[in-house]
C-alpha cells in the first residue's frame, strides 16, 4: 500500500512471522495460523493478523482429511452460544447466560473481504471535519455485506494513526441503512495517516484492512515522515484523561451513563513486560499498574470500556504489523457490569511477530474521561 499526493489506495496489511527455532525440540513444534500459513511461531498464541488461535502444523496435517466437526474442528475461529451469538470465547465451555455447550465457529469464507474506503472531502484540511465512509463486500459475489459480529460491543473499530505515529484515534463508525459505516473526525496536523479498519463479517473471519489518507498541505516527501522511534528507558507515564462530550460518546466507545460520573483526575501508569526482554514470535504479557496522580492511591474505579477494562493497539515502526489486544481480566456479565469497577492492575497479552521497535497505545476509561498512554518498546530476535 502506497500513497502519492492525495491518492487513496487500499491494501490488506501484510503480516508474517518468520521464526528460526533454536533447538530440535522447537523445530518439532511449530505453530501456524490456519488462515495465514505464513504466520508461524514457536509458541501457542493468536495470529496477529486475524486473531485466530495458532495451531501446530502436526494437528493441521491430521485434520486436513477430516470433515469439519462443529465442536472440535481445528479451524474453529473461537466458540459461541447457539442461543446467544454475542457470547464468544477462545476455548470450549458453557454459555454464561444459558449454560448451553459452546459450539465452534467455522467461517464460510476464509479469504479477506473487499473494503471500499472514501473520504469526503478526499483531501481534508487539518482540523476540519472529514467524513470517512467504509463499505464491506463479499469477495466471492461482490455484494455489500450488512451483517457483522460484535467485537467488544461494536461492529466496527477504527484506528487512525499519523505516519509519524504522533497522532492516534480509536473511534467507531456507525452502520447506515445501506450497510456502509460512516464517521466524522478531525485530522489535527497535515500529513499522511494510516486508517485501520477492524471488523468481523458474519460469514468470514476477523479482518484488519489498512488504507492511506493524505491531507491537504502534506509534504510530498513521505520518507521524511517515517518515524524514528526510540525505545523508552522508563515505562512510567502520568496522563490526564480526555473528557468525552455526550455527542461523541458512541464514536469514542463510551457508555453515556459513564459521562454522568465525576471526571477523574490524572493517573500514573506503570508498564512492566513479562518477560522483560520481548522476543519476536513469542507471547508477552503487558502488565499495567494504575495509581492516582495526586494521591498515589491505587486506581480501583476504572469503568467498563467497550466490554473490557482497557484496549491496546500495537504497531511496528513501519506500520506493517498490527496487534489489537484486550485485557486478561474478565468483565462481569449482565446487570453486575453496570456496578463493576476495575483496577489497579490490568494485563494484556500480545505477540509481536518481527524484531523491531513497536509503539503501544493503551486506553482506560475513568469517570467520563478516556486516558490514552503511549509506550515504545524494542522487540528482539530469538537467538
Amino acid at each position: 500500500m502506497r500513497s502519492i499526493g492525495f491518492l487513496l489506495i487500499s491494501l490488506l496489511i501484510p503480516a508474517s512471522i518468520i521464526h528460526t527455532p533454536s533447538s530440535a525440540q522447537q523445530e518439532a513444534t511449530v505453530y501456524v495460523c490456519p488462515m495465514h500459513p505464513e504466520v508461524q511461531s514457536s509458541q501457542a498464541g493468536k495470529c496477529p493478523k486475524c486473531e485466530m488461535k495458532l495451531v501446530s502444523k502436526q494437528n493441521i496435517k491430521k485434520e486436513e482429511s477430516k470433515a469439519p466437526d462443529p465442536n472440535t474442528d481445528t479451524y474453529a475461529d473461537g466458540y459461541t452460544c447457539s442461543m446467544h451469538p454475542d457470547i464468544r470465547s477462545d476455548n470450549p465451555g458453557n454459555c454464561p447466560k444459558c449454560e448451553m455447550k459452546l459450539v465452534a465457529v467455522i467461517p464460510a469464507i476464509g479469504e479477506n473481504f473487499d473494503l471500499r474506503f472514501e473520504a469526503i472531502p478526499p483531501a481534508p484540511r487539518p482540523n476540519e471535519i472529514v467524513t470517512l465512509r467504509f463499505s464491506v463486500h463479499n469477495p466471492r459475489t461482490g455484494q455489500r455485506v450488512k451483517d457483522f459480529q460484535l467485537l467488544h460491543e461494536r461492529f466496527y473499530h477504527l484506528f487512525v494513526v499519523s505516519q509519524d505515529m504522533k497522532e492516534f484515534q480509536h473511534i467507531h463508525p456507525r452502520q447506515q441503512p445501506d450497510g456502509a459505516f460512516t464517521v466524522e473526525t478531525l485530522l489535527p496536523v497535515a500529513g499522511t495517516y494510516k486508517v485501520y479498519s477492524d471488523f468481523f463479517p458474519n460469514e468470514g473471519v476477523p479482518q484488519v484492512i489498512q488504507h492511506n489518507l493524505t491531507t491537504a498541505g502534506a509534504a510530498s516527501d513521505l520518507f521524511s515522515a517515517v518515524p524514528r522511534l526510540t525505545p523508552d528507558a522508563v515505562l512510567i507515564r502520568t496522563v490526564e484523561g480526555a473528557k468525552v462530550a455526550p455527542e461523541e460518546a458512541f464514536k469514542a466507545g463510551v457508555d453515556p451513563t459513564a459521562l454522568q460520573a465525576q471526571t477523574a483526575g490524572g493517573m500514573k501508569i506503570e508498564l512492566k513486560t513479562e518477560p522483560e526482554d520481548i522476543i519476536a514470535g513469542k507471547p508477552v504479557r503487558l502488565k499495567y499498574h494504575l495509581s492516582d496522580a495526586k494521591t498515589g492511591e491505587p486506581v480501583r474505579d476504572l469503568l467498563p470500556f467497550l466490554g473490557a477494562w482497557g484496549h491496546t493497539l500495537i504497531l511496528i515502526q513501519d506500520q506493517t504489523d498490527y496487534v489489537h489486544s484486550h485485557p486478561e481480566e474478565q468483565m462481569p456479565a449482565g446487570a453486575e457490569r453496570e456496578r463493576a469497577r476495575g483496577g489497579p492492575d490490568v494485563t494484556f497479552e500480545a505477540l509481536m511477530p518481527r524484531p523491531g521497535v513497536y509503539r503501544i497505545w493503551t486506553q482506560f476509561l475513568r469517570g467520563g474521561a478516556i486516558a490514552t498512554v503511549t509506550f515504545t518498546v524494542k522487540v528482539t530476535r530469538l537467538q
